[in-house]
């Protein structure tokens, strides 16, 4: 089965003002977004460092409703996404999602870095089925 692999990251947010309100909302869109689109949740978005956070989806899923909900939801807050879609190898989803792995991650991971080295809002990225 395949999975996609979001990870977003907020484009300069150690020049963000109010940055601990902004941490805060994205905790409270998070848990939004969980609750809004479980059935399609593999494994609950989460922050995985200071701004950055990570959550897998069941594939194919339209992760564009996703995106367009955190968008709506921190509207003035511009972030980086890289998607990873394919394969995952450690797949007990009563682990966090930061504890799971496999190719999906990886490249969700080539993709983040590559988005922010071209400086593009998403980048996404198949691994080889």
């Amino acid at each position: 089965m395949n999975y996609c692999t979001i990870i977003c990251d907020i484009k300069s947010s150690r020049k963000l003002k109010d940055r601990d309100i902004i941490q805060y909302k994205i905790i409270e869109m998070l848990k939004a977004a969980n609750n809004n689109f479980a059935e399609i949740i593999a494994s609950p978005f989460l922050i995985t460092l200071g701004d950055e956070w990570e959550g897998l989806l069941k594939y194919p899923c339209n992760f564009l409703d996703i995106l367009s909900f955190f968008n709506t939801y921190i509207p003035d807050v511009n972030f980086y996404t890289g998607i990873g879609i394919g394969k995952i190898i450690i797949n007990d989803f009563d682990l966090t999602v930061n504890q799971l792995d496999g190719p999906s991650f990886y490249r969700s991971r080539e993709a983040i870095n590559y988005a922010k080295s071209k400086q593009l809002p998403l980048v996404v990225l198949f691994d080889n089925w």
